[in-house]
């Protein structure tokens, strides 16, 4: 996490600490994770609401102006160049993008692989919070404090994959090894004598002594065989704890799939209600060298992708980002509905100024 993106990196820290101070001001819970996703969901929606605006008014300029590209087409419609020659001079005359209309989804893609990263990270270090309160034997009750709602543990994908409700010494290795180095995570740094010993115990670390006579951990070079069975034992106050899990551990799943197919419905209703208050043109023969019609046409098609993309990551990863993508899709649904009755609203009535000549 060290060596991660600087944005990624800061989006996580403040996650992080803003949770530990509402958990110390409440308490530990699932609620108190969903809070802090939704905090910092609304701050993000208020730093891109000027961009979402103005990528709107881009749109209606755009259609605004489509009478008068309608007769260019007439006019030099045998000349091509000449006519996209005159678009883009119309276009900068009236100071419209074809690409103002897609702003909003250009912005939405890093924020989503911003925020996957974050997440994962967040995940990743909840899971080495709990190796510690196992060790301390505080792990049934941190464990107890993951649940929300339906979801066992939110920290997990809401998913129906069996035994999805803790990591496993496969997922775990993998995930500290492979994808990530353990003494990477900030996490680890401030906890690194405590874990070191836990790991070494549980035959993830073997040791080693540098040359000045230090010890130094590193991994077991046996594929993590001996780890995995130590692992089994050691989360056995949870994964043994019936009642608590609710039900075989390597059996059930960690929820129901109800957050990936929210995700992708609030997705998709979204898309659909912006685009259809800016009258997209869906005609097969609509102009391909048209501006407006590329800009509807790659509107149209993230308005199909993204849903599928949304159900695809929040199944396969943690529920705190599917909390994220959910909250995120509702706030700009109601966001286009204000602005639909009240700005938009006035412009497409003309009492709002849409092109600056």
């Amino acid at each position: 996490m060290n060596s991660s993106f600087f944005l990624v990196k800061w989006l996580f820290i403040a996650m992080d600490w803003v949770y530990r101070q509402m958990c110390a001001l409440f308490s530990t819970g699932g609620w108190v994770v969903v809070l802090t996703i939704l905090l910092f969901t609304l701050a993000i929606k208020l730093l891109t609401i000027f961009s979402d605006i103005k990528s709107r008014k881009s749109s209606m300029q755009m259609q605004a102006i489509q009478p008068e590209i309608d007769k260019l087409k007439k006019k030099y419609g045998n000349d091509q160049q000449k006519l996209a020659t005159e678009q883009r001079k119309l276009m900068k005359e009236r100071r419209v993008s074809s690409l103002g209309g897609c702003l909003p989804m250009l912005i939405m893609m890093p924020l989503l692989f911003m925020f996957f990263a974050a997440f994962r990270a967040w995940s990743n270090q909840q899971t080495l919070d709990l190796i510690l309160k196992i060790d301390a034997g505080q792990g049934a009750e941190t464990f107890a404090a993951s649940r929300f709602l339906w979801i066992t543990n939110i920290w997990r994908p809401d998913n129906l994959k069996a035994g999805g409700t803790l990591m496993t010494g496969q997922e775990f290795w993998n995930t500290f090894t492979a994808t990530n180095n353990i003494k990477d995570f900030i996490f680890f740094s401030k906890n690194e004598a405590d874990l070191s010993r836990i790991l070494y115990e549980l035959h993830f670390f073997t040791k080693t002594i540098a040359e000045d006579g230090t010890v130094q951990y590193v991994f077991a070079q046996d594929g993590g065989a001996a780890f995995m069975e130590a692992y089994k034992t050691f989360v056995e106050p949870i994964t043994g704890n019936a009642e608590l899990i609710g039900g075989a551990y390597e059996k059930m799943s960690n929820g129901f799939a109800i957050l990936p197919i929210l995700a992708g419905a609030t997705t998709f209703l979204s898309s659909w209600i912006m685009q259809r208050a800016q009258k997209i043109n869906t005609k097969k023969d609509a102009d391909k060298d048209d501006p407006a019609a590329q800009s509807q046409s790659m509107n149209k098609m993230m308005m199909f992708l993204m849903p599928a993309m949304s159900i695809f990551f929040c199944y396969q990863y943690d529920s705190t980002f599917a909390f994220y993508w959910i909250f995120s899709n509702v706030i700009s649904l109601a966001i286009t509905l204000i602005l639909n009755a009240t700005v938009f609203k006035k412009m497409q009535q003309g009492t709002v100024e849409v092109i600056k000549k």
